[in-house]
């Protein structure tokens, strides 16, 4: 007989006892936990503690693996990353403070940015020959132009 039949026998033999009753069954369950972490000790060379149960003057053995203190973070360290989804959830859905839509803020609205686009001066011609465009008459636009600027010929 092979080592897994064998071992595969003692253990139906001890899950067939335990069965019978609650308080058996609760007992094998933490004895196998025990013994599983006994067997893997073994292939992995950890460190084995001896700690007495208080029901019992029966001394266990319990892995205590020992690891590496966590690091202490820097003054000034930045935050943790966070995921895109996270980003959005805490972001929420944007409203204008212009026209109060969802779904842009007032640096993108469309009807702020169609209100700078009107006096865009490549679309206005302004024709400087003709003093009357703006308003004023001939006589005005001279008198102005005169006292304004010393013209070099």
């Amino acid at each position: 007989m092979g080592r897994h039949g064998m071992l595969s026998q003692k253990a139906q033999v001890l899950v067939d006892d335990a069965a019978l009753t609650d308080a058996r069954s609760t007992f094998l369950l933490g004895e196998f936990e025990m013994l599983n972490l006994r067997v893997k000790e073994i292939d992995d060379g950890g460190i084995v503690g001896h700690i007495k149960s208080k029901s019992s003057s029966q001394s266990r053995e319990v892995q205590q693996i020992i690891e590496d203190p966590t690091g202490v973070r820097a003054k000034g360290c930045g935050k943790r990353l966070k995921s895109s989804k996270e980003k959005a959830m805490s972001r929420g859905i944007r409203q204008c403070s212009v026209c109060g839509e969802n779904g842009h803020d007032k640096r993108t609205c469309p009807r702020l940015n169609d209100r700078c686009n009107v006096g865009n001066f490549s679309e206005t011609q302004y024709d400087y020959d003709d003093p009357q465009q703006d308003g004023r008459d001939d006589a005005t636009f001279t008198s102005i132009a005169s006292s304004n600027f010393q013209f070099g010929l």
